[in-house]
């Protein structure tokens, strides 16, 4: 009786703390820095971060629209799924003074690029960085 007391109580602490386990892992998510992504004139700007957590990654951070330069800044992502497809995501800001804040769901991904641009209200018209590495797996 004694051991099979000790077998449940040990079956109930192996099941408890195999539970617990992806629950624990969520609360210390990894997490990467990127940036800071100019555009070609210096007038836009990106910085953020990149977070592991369930289910997948979440690319957070800042786009600045600098005063003084007309237009606005642009910001585009590209990225590879995980399945072998592919994302992307534009963010646009025109105040000239205050950071458009954006936090963008990819899911699980094998790598994500990241440009800065100028141009209009409506479309970019140029003066882009070069695709920037945001982050990827392995490094």
């Amino acid at each position: 009786m004694i051991f099979r007391t000790i077998a449940v109580g040990a079956t109930l602490l192996f099941a408890s703390a195999t539970l617990a386990a992806p629950a624990m892992a969520s609360a210390n998510p990894e997490t990467w820095s990127w940036g800071s992504i100019y555009s070609a004139d210096r007038a836009g700007k990106a910085k953020g971060k990149v977070v592991l957590d369930r289910p997948g990654f979440t690319v957070s951070g800042k786009l600045y629209d600098f005063p003084g330069k007309k237009g606005c800044s642009w910001l585009k992502f590209r990225w590879t799924k995980e399945s072998g497809g592919q994302g992307k995501k534009t963010y646009k800001n025109c105040s000239g003074t205050k950071p458009l804040a954006f936090s963008l769901s990819t899911g699980y991904m094998l790598s994500i690029e990241g440009k800065v641009c100028r141009g209009t209200a409506t479309k970019i018209t140029g003066k882009c960085s070069g695709w920037d590495g945001v982050w990827a797996q392995g490094g």
